[in-house]
């Protein structure tokens, strides 16, 4: 009787203590992803690509798209990384950090825009217009690459295919020249014209933030001079930056 008894105690304590065990194991698992927690217990699931002394940038997962965006450090009471790290940082920044501008500072809201995006352009502080610059910038650079090389790609095949199509007297020269000469172009300027279409897209979306931001006596590059902290290699550095 007693030792059927201690056999169900033994088995018992075996099962707690495995459980324990358990639930500390899942408890150091590291998380998925970085978690941002605002000063309102508010959390963003994010990405964090940058943390300084002034503002996190990051990826926030809970979009579609992982769509990048930041949050100034006054608004983050602290950030959980992905490794398990804890990082307070509600009372190492100053409390009431604001942009130069404030959203829709500059706005007449009595007649704003009805296109979306001249809305968001007015609406927007002089910080997040120049991100709008340099993103639209940006891509419109890609899709003015893109054009050049998709359009160079076209004349080189429609130019290879008739030198192909033209030596020789086998009729698989002929067949393989004629259809690089016809397949080639039309692939590449098709390319290049979406390329084409997106550097107008673009570029007239740029246009239209340098416009505002001229509106409002802002430049459209800022120098900071600013210490990184990075969280991930636990290092810190002095960073130099131009933005435009």
């Amino acid at each position: 009787m007693q030792l059927h008894t201690f056999i169900k105690s033994g088995l018992l304590f075996g099962m707690v203590l495995a459980f324990a065990v358990s639930n500390q194991s899942l408890a150091q698992t590291p998380a998925k992803n970085d978690v941002i927690v605002k000063r309102d217990s508010s959390r963003i699931q994010a990405l964090i690509t940058q943390m300084s002394y002034e503002k996190i940038n990051y990826r926030d997962l809970g979009t579609a798209d992982s769509a990048k965006s930041y949050i100034y450090l006054d608004n983050v009471a602290r950030v959980i990384l992905k490794t398990g790290k804890i990082i307070n940082v509600r009372d190492s920044v100053l409390v009431g950090h604001v942009p130069p501008d404030s959203i829709g500072q500059y706005a007449d809201m009595a007649n704003l825009p009805k296109d979306k995006f001249e809305k968001s352009v007015v609406m927007a502080n002089s910080d997040q217009l120049r991100d709008k610059y340099r993103y639209h910038h940006d891509r419109s650079l890609d899709g003015k690459t893109g054009a050049i090389v998709f359009t160079s790609f076209a004349a080189a095949t429609l130019v290879s295919g008739i030198i192909i199509a033209g030596s020789g007297t086998s009729p698989d020269n002929k067949t393989i020249g004629n259809s690089l000469a016809i397949a080639g172009p039309v692939v590449g300027v098709g390319l290049g014209l979406i390329g084409f279409r997106n550097y107008k897209f673009h570029s007239k979306k740029a246009e239209k933030v340098k416009t505002e931001l001229l509106r409002r006596n802002q430049s459209l590059s800022t120098l900071t001079i600013s210490p990184n902290l990075d969280p991930f290699n636990k290092s810190g550095r002095l960073t130099l930056r131009m933005s435009f």
